[in-house]
């Protein structure tokens, strides 16, 4: 990589520091976590997910402020307690706080199913938490939505099965719409194969090359794409004259 990546990732980190967004570092809490030793027990491997099914095709910042609200919802995710619930209950509280998404009817009524997925693997390996980094994030999160898996997960894709690892304190990228839209535009995307595959090769250059983590690279990019944060590189009306990182852009 020619240009001065670590120099850009700098950038960004003083532009969200200046203007003191309510930044959501949850994920990079739970790798620093699991970096000195954590593990995560079953009730936080749910909980990783429920939020995962709630990033799907929706403004963020809602769901952040709202944690505390979900989490007394989904009764701190023990896992008997939501499997004993009827789903609807868990669809009118989303719905009620305007934290649903186009496929929350869908995510909830599956939601026991892919319980039993997860209690599935535990009984394999032992551990839920040691299934999850036996193998690279991007090798497990395709066992998780892969439909010929045995451990697929019902209204999770390759994104979302990442970002449920990330929830946990994988180290790794949600290549979301965001990630790949700036990606194109700084010119790290070459288009020679599926998008989400270059997203994860592409964040393994920058991350040697920065020294910074790659769930630090995703968390400083989303930021100051996502609305409700930055909303600097959005889809349809980038604000391309007060980008801090323009020098960057191939555009």
């Amino acid at each position: 990589m020619k240009k001065d990546y670590k120099k850009m990732f700098d950038i960004l980190e003083e532009y969200l520091d200046k203007k003191d967004f309510d930044v959501d570092k949850t994920v990079l809490k739970a790798i620093e976590d699991r970096k000195n030793g954590k593990s995560f027990n079953f009730n936080e491997h749910i909980k990783g997910l429920v939020f995962s099914l709630l990033s799907s095709q929706r403004d963020w910042s809602e769901i952040h402020k709202n944690r505390q609200y979900i989490e007394k919802l989904f009764f701190n995710f023990d896992k008997q307690k939501i499997k004993n619930t009827d789903y609807h209950y868990f669809i009118k509280g989303l719905v009620s706080h305007s934290l649903g998404n186009r496929a929350i009817h869908k995510q909830m009524e599956t939601l026991s199913y892919n319980i039993s997925i997860l209690e599935k693997i535990e009984k394999e390996y032992g551990s839920l938490d040691d299934f999850v980094i036996r193998l690279k994030p991007n090798a497990i999160s395709a066992l998780f939505a892969c439909k010929e898996s045995p451990y697929a997960l019902k209204q999770i894709g390759f994104p979302l099965a990442l970002e449920y690892l990330r929830n946990v304190g994988i180290d790794t990228v949600k290549p979301d719409v965001h990630i790949v839209r700036i990606f194109k535009r700084l010119g790290l995307l070459k288009g020679c194969e599926s998008e989400e595959k270059e997203v994860l090769e592409t964040i393994e250059e920058l991350s040697a090359a920065s020294g910074y983590s790659k769930a630090y690279i995703d968390f400083l990019l989303w930021h100051y794409c996502s609305v409700g944060f930055g909303n600097i590189c959005s889809e349809n009306n980038p604000k391309c004259e007060i980008c801090v990182i323009r020098e960057f852009c191939k555009n």
